[in-house]
């Protein structure tokens, strides 16, 4: 911050950067608000086009039920079994066979219900009628027959399994008298394909809703009978019907949405465009322009570098040769490429390093052989001076992380203790060199048998660890087999013999239980134990 590079760099990289992101951020949020004003008219006209496709399919239907109330058939067949008890029930099995011939004609119609004024349903095209609320003779109008309809809401029908809806008109005798009812289910599935119009209207689909926010029927395909939209919800859409709003629709997906209200049923039509798919294009933009906004700042900051390089080069080359001489690097030579105040100050740095850079090849090895000092007492540190394998400290670490790698994957792995039998024997028999040079041998065995990913310790003594990963008790006792067959014949150069060795080993797989390293030896401790109570010069495992 205090050099004149970066300062030449920050102002540069500010210059560009504020006014490209005021701009761009201005520009994205006229576009935004203009997408947002496009997708509502859009959805607006989605919405009001479903709506007044609903209203209008509502309406023909009850023009179709006046006319089929106003049949023959029907106002006989209700006149006799009004009049007549004798032939009561085969009137009614008439006037049933031709409900159903009726029905059976039109597919917008899933049940013809007939009832008398008493709102009995003495006929229908169903096995098991519907149940709907018929108003008495005394609740319809004057003009019942241009004016008298009762609509139920919309529902989901579980005995026909879809939504329908269920229009009632009266049935009038030829003197204008009312005889009972017609109730017509209509089936909502079959103006699915009238919601939208697959040429003209905006993108985007349509749901009709009940009063409770349940969904009766959707433009898209897919079951709907079990969704609802949040009644909080859609009461913010009923208070602002000209107001689209951003909420999670009932595919549980960001969406854009508009409701309008039916004029002839109780229910909301809200039409709704999936928000990723609105903003997709703006969102393309604003990458672009982030994309461009970046690489504009790199290449300002490409040339603020260099001409920050070309006003500060001379005074850096001897700030940074004064820093080297500092920190000890006395290979620092400076060329004099000016014939001024500081072309002179130059030579006189060179001068002085002149004098300095003599006692460089001194400070060179000095650092070269306490490295290398550092290296071995790192080394020692780990490894057993008689053996090479490591020490117990290293083991210690090893059993941790081993043990928190069982924790996260499971892998097994297996632990072999390793004891060479009469050992003390050995080494009052033949000597500590002879012994000595025993256990070296045994560790280039126990070396040469293990995997690079295996590890080898020397416990204490004569006592060996192998820590085998990923392996099961099964496949230690193979290595552990191996391990006994190979150090049975040692050549002991120290007294020229070869000397007959066995191990007793012990081992064991790790265990959920097993949560420190103390836990581990202790359980291989166990299984050493007993191999050499069995006899000795075997292997002995305890299975998990």
């Amino acid at each position: 911050m205090n050099s004149i590079k970066s300062k030449i760099i920050i102002f540069a990289v500010l210059a560009t950067f504020i006014p490209s992101l005021g701009l761009g951020l201005l520009s994205f949020q006229q576009n935004e608000t203009l997408i947002n004003d496009n997708v509502t008219r859009e959805l607006n006209t989605l919405a009001n086009f479903a709506s007044r496709e609903l209203d209008l399919w509502v309406n023909e239907q009850i023009y179709a039920a006046r006319a089929l109330s106003t049949s023959n058939i029907i106002i006989d067949g209700l006149s006799l079994t009004t009049d007549s008890q004798t032939n009561k029930p085969n009137k009614q099995q008439a006037l049933s066979h031709y409900l159903h011939s009726v029905h059976e004609k039109l597919d917008t119609i899933v049940e013809l219900s007939v009832a008398n004024v008493g709102g009995e349903v003495i006929a229908s095209s169903a096995a098991t009628p519907t149940t709907v609320t018929i108003p008495k003779p005394q609740n319809w109008p004057q003009n019942a027959l241009m004016q008298g309809v009762v609509t139920s809401p919309p529902h989901w029908n579980k005995q026909h399994a879809t939504a329908t809806l269920s229009i009632t008109v009266p049935i009038l005798s030829y003197d204008a008298f009312i005889l009972g009812s017609l109730v017509v289910t209509l089936d909502l599935q079959t103006i699915k394909s009238n919601l939208k119009n697959t040429t003209n209207s905006p993108p985007g689909e349509v749901l009709l809703l009940d009063s409770n926010g349940n969904v009766v029927l959707a433009s898209y395909d897919g079951e709907t009978n079990t969704k609802s939209l949040d009644p909080l919800l859609l009461q913010r859409l009923q208070k602002q019907p000209d107001k689209s709003e951003i909420f999670q629709g009932i595919l549980k997906r960001k969406v854009i949405g508009i409701a309008s209200m039916s004029e002839t049923l109780p229910i909301t039509v809200v039409a709704e465009r999936d928000h990723k798919a609105v903003y997709a294009a703006w969102i393309q933009q604003r990458n672009l322009f982030l994309a461009l906004v970046s690489v504009l700042i790199l290449m300002v900051t490409a040339i603020a570098l260099r001409m920050g390089h070309s006003i500060v080069v001379p005074l850096r080359h001897l700030i940074d040769a004064t820093k080297d001489i500092v920190k000890g690097n006395l290979e620092v030579q400076l060329a004099v490429t000016q014939k001024d105040e500081l072309g002179k100050l130059t030579q006189m740095f060179n001068q002085m390093t002149d004098r300095l850079r003599q006692n460089q090849s001194e400070i060179l090895a000095a650092n070269q052989a306490m490295q290398q000092k550092n290296q071995l007492l790192q080394t020692l540190s780990i490894t057993d001076g008689l053996t090479g394998l490591y020490n117990r400290n290293k083991l210690n670490s090893i059993f941790s992380e081993q043990i928190a790698r069982y924790e996260r994957n499971k892998r097994p792995f297996s632990v072999l203790m390793i004891d060479v039998d009469h050992f003390k024997t050995l080494n009052d028999s033949l000597g500590h060199v002879s012994g000595d040079e025993i256990l070296a041998a045994i560790a280039r065995i126990l070396s040469q048998s293990i995997r690079s990913v295996d590890f080898a310790a020397r416990y204490g003594g004569d006592e060996f660890i192998i820590v085998l990963t990923e392996t099961t008790v099964a496949e230690a006792l193979k290595t552990a087999e191996r391990i006994r067959s190979q150090v049975v014949d040692i050549h002991c150069k120290t007294i020229e013999k070869t000397v007959k060795v066995t191990l007793s080993i012990g081992i064991i797989e790790c265990v959920p239980s097993d949560k420190t390293p103390t836990e581990v030896l202790s359980r291989a401790d166990s299984a050493l134990y007993e191999a050499k109570r069995a006899g000795r010069n075997q292997a002995y495992c305890i299975y998990p």
